[in-house]
């Protein structure tokens, strides 16, 4: 079986976000922490919590094509609409070019968001 996985520009994509977070002041009372989520379907995970609480989570999805870009990224936790309404007014996420965006759900709502860059 094939694993998908994300390349080394996408990893150091993933740990710019991250430090991003760690250096605005509004997010200095938070813990930041980058994993690997699931390792067989390449999704790396960025997460923040603020005093033992889930915040959000980011899942870090590799692109259908095997290219190894980041494909799309499932936001979970607090204030999914503020960042829905953010991400759709901009169509960026992360400085990456959005080509879709919306709700969804499984376990709990998350957004389901596409990339293209």
């Amino acid at each position: 079986m094939m694993y998908q996985s994300l390349n080394q520009d996408s990893i150091q994509r993933i740990k710019n976000i991250e430090n991003g977070f760690r250096n605005y002041p509004a997010y200095a009372s938070f813990q930041i922490r980058n994993f690997v989520y699931d390792m067989h379907a390449g999704v790396h995970a960025l997460e923040i919590t603020r005093n033992g609480q889930n915040v959000n989570l980011f899942l870090f999805y590799p692109d259908a094509s095997g290219s190894g870009k980041i494909g799309s990224i499932a936001l979970y936790g607090v204030n999914l609409q503020g960042h829905y309404n953010a991400m759709r007014s901009s169509m960026m996420a992360f400085g990456m070019p959005i080509s879709d965006i919306s709700f969804d759900s499984g376990f709990e709502p998350f957004l389901d968001i596409y990339l293209n860059y």
